[in-house]
């Protein structure tokens, strides 16, 4: 072999070399767990006899989205279509609860479960979304975790229990 066929030889496997390399330190976020869900504005999904009653345009939906992180963590994210400009939407989670066990006789614990999914987000007359971290995993909040996802209409009181004021109202990650 000659001196100027060695060193390109070389040069092949120093190309192949980096070129696994490069290749093999991709998006490493390939490989992570998501999970998304879609919910429709709340017309008697969940209780039929008490469908939302007020005046926030029925053309509201929301999207929410489970992506596991590397620390086995999960960034809850929701993302709102068609909401009312510069008005705060308050979203959580609500754990599944024996009605005979609350106070008013709802089926969930009535304060927000602020470790799974508690934010506002501001609305701008179109899309808007927000995001919060919990320690549960992707299978977790999918699979075995019992509760509800509420999103409250910005332009009434917010009530833990009056149903007819939820925009979105259905199973946590279902």
């Amino acid at each position: 072999m000659t001196i100027k066929n060695l060193k390109f030889s070389l040069s092949l496997v120093l190309f192949a070399l980096l070129a696994v390399g490069f290749t093999s330190c991709g998006d490493d976020d390939a490989d992570l767990e998501s999970k998304s869900y879609n919910y429709a504005f709340h017309t008697g999904q969940t209780v039929a006899t008490a469908p939302y009653s007020g005046d926030h345009a029925d053309n509201f939906s929301a999207e929410l989205v489970l992506q596991e992180m590397e620390n086995g963590n999960t960034m809850v994210t929701v993302n709102l279509s068609n909401t009312v400009d510069g008005e705060t939407y308050r979203i959580h989670a609500h754990d599944s609860q024996d009605a005979t066990t609350t106070p008013n006789g709802t089926p969930y614990n009535e304060t927000p479960n602020g470790d799974i999914l508690a934010i506002g987000v501001e609305g701008n007359g179109g899309t808007a979304s927000g995001s919060q971290e919990s320690e549960m995993t992707v299978t977790e909040l999918s699979t075995t975790y019992e509760g509800f996802f509420v999103i409250h209409d910005p332009l009434q009181d917010i009530s833990t229990t009056d149903i007819t004021t939820y925009l979105v109202v259905g199973s946590f990650a279902r």
